[in-house]
């Protein structure tokens, strides 16, 4: 078998017994489809199986492809291994009508993944994902929390967020030196908005540029003019002396339609 390498950023799971109770924890039932980023050495890859689920895995180290090509075999057409960068992968090409998404992220790019789940949300069913216990907090942060962002709100958008449970070190290998949580997420309805996914992007990229300024602030410094700014914070009903933490998911949606379009 494959040793995690530091490269991939890979602490991979531990036991076998963690990995069937987290599986357990996801309510897998036979003939669920699964999206699974970053497989690794296969341990979560089987519990799923066991309980009767079909796996699409992503993995990009070819060491873990092979490794799993056995168990491919053995899955009866129920696991596709796929040698590719899950940020450039398509949840699309999974030929199912619902999908879940599940994964032990690579750590370093645990935030991009979280964006791309949250640019892929109409394929995602549900989403359960290992991630360092600083991502989870940023990412689940509500308005007016210190440690509300850029991704809190990306992904907030989209979805609600929970802690499942919170692991330390030693339930991985080789050990990080940081604690872990296994997050969920459930998809709802975005609020209204009729600003262009773009433009909505970039307004809200815009309000945590700077984020130890005022929101008022952030916005002129990325762009936009003061009189802008003042007319769409006062229709969202945002106080102009506020910082982006501050700011609700709807009252985001509101400043997107209010703020002209930035001209490149």
């Amino acid at each position: 078998m494959p040793v995690p390498l530091r490269k991939f950023s890979q602490n991979w799971l531990a036991s076998d017994e963690l990995a069937l109770a987290l599986v357990r924890s996801m309510d897998v039932q036979p003939g669920h489809v699964f999206l699974e980023i970053g497989p690794g050495e296969g341990r979560m890859t089987r519990s799923l199986l066991q309980h009767g689920a079909a796996v699409t895995a992503v993995e990009l180290d070819e060491r873990c492809c092979a490794a799993l090509a056995e168990l491919a075999d053995e899955s009866l057409g129920r696991l596709t291994v796929i040698p590719e960068n899950i940020l450039d992968f398509d949840p699309a090409r999974v030929p199912a009508p619902e999908l879940r998404f599940v994964g032990n992220l690579p750590y370093a790019i645990a935030s991009p993944i979280l964006r791309w789940t949250a640019k892929h949300h109409q394929r995602v069913v549900d989403a359960h994902y290992m991630v360092p216990a600083e991502v989870a907090e940023r990412m689940l942060a509500p308005a007016g929390n210190s440690a509300r962002g850029l991704l809190s709100v990306l992904v907030q958008w989209f979805f609600d967020g929970s802690i499942v449970r919170k692991l330390g070190p030693g339930a991985f290998r080789p050990q990080p030196k940081i604690d872990s949580a296994f997050v969920r997420l459930q998809p709802h309805d975005p609020p209204p908005c009729a600003a262009r996914g773009p433009h909505r992007r970039a307004v809200v990229q815009g309000a945590f540029a700077h984020k130890r300024k005022t929101l008022t602030n952030s916005l002129r410094q990325t762009g936009w003019p003061r009189e802008a700014i003042d007319a769409a914070l006062a229709s969202a009903g945002i106080d102009a002396k506020a910082r982006a933490e501050a700011v609700e998911i709807d009252q985001f949606a509101r400043l997107a339609e209010a703020l002209p379009e930035l001209v490149e």
